[in-house]
């Protein structure tokens, strides 16, 4: 069963208020409500993924120079070291010798972090970078629309019509 929706409020002004809005925009949030969400959400996932020991995927992006060295297949060996861990690869040719490799990770923060670590950090590798997110839902919910419950005229199999409420806030 969904949970309601809470309204409270936020007093906020002036040029926060401004940079604000200028996000919400830029971000493409149809409302304030929805940006702060997002951000709410984001910030819960940055605390989420802190915790070493809570189990996180990661994405490892890697574009290197394939014909530096034996960056591939270093890079290759690292990977069948940690089978366990490794959910799926995508490689893609960028030009005649550069190529983007994207990593799929599973597994607790630490691990995730020094696996990643030991791929970016590979000789031959010009760039790398590692995106977290908590396995763990931060909030329940039908999830769709960008993760985010709210309300809308079209009701989903076993629901009623949505609707928003009020509460203390």
């Amino acid at each position: 069963m969904k949970e309601p929706l809470v309204r409270f409020s936020v007093a906020i002004g002036g040029e926060l208020l401004d940079k604000f809005d200028r996000y919400r925009e830029e971000h493409r949030y149809p409302n304030r409500s929805e940006a702060v969400r997002g951000l709410m959400r984001a910030a819960l996932i940055e605390d989420a993924v802190a915790d070493d020991d809570g189990e996180a995927m990661g994405v490892v992006t890697l574009i290197y120079d394939h014909h530096a060295g034996r960056v591939a297949e270093r890079l290759t060996e690292l990977q069948h070291l940690h089978l366990d861990r490794v959910v799926t690869t995508t490689h893609v040719h960028l030009d005649a010798r550069r190529c983007l490799e994207v990593i799929m990770l599973r597994g607790t923060t630490r691990v995730i972090r020094d696996l990643a670590d030991g791929l970016i950090g590979t000789k031959g590798v010009e760039s790398g970078r590692l995106v977290l997110a908590a396995v763990i839902p931060l909030e329940h919910g039908h999830g769709h629309h960008h993760g985010h419950p709210h309300p809308h005229p079209h009701p989903h199999p076993g629901e009623g019509p949505a609707r928003e409420t009020s509460g203390p806030g």
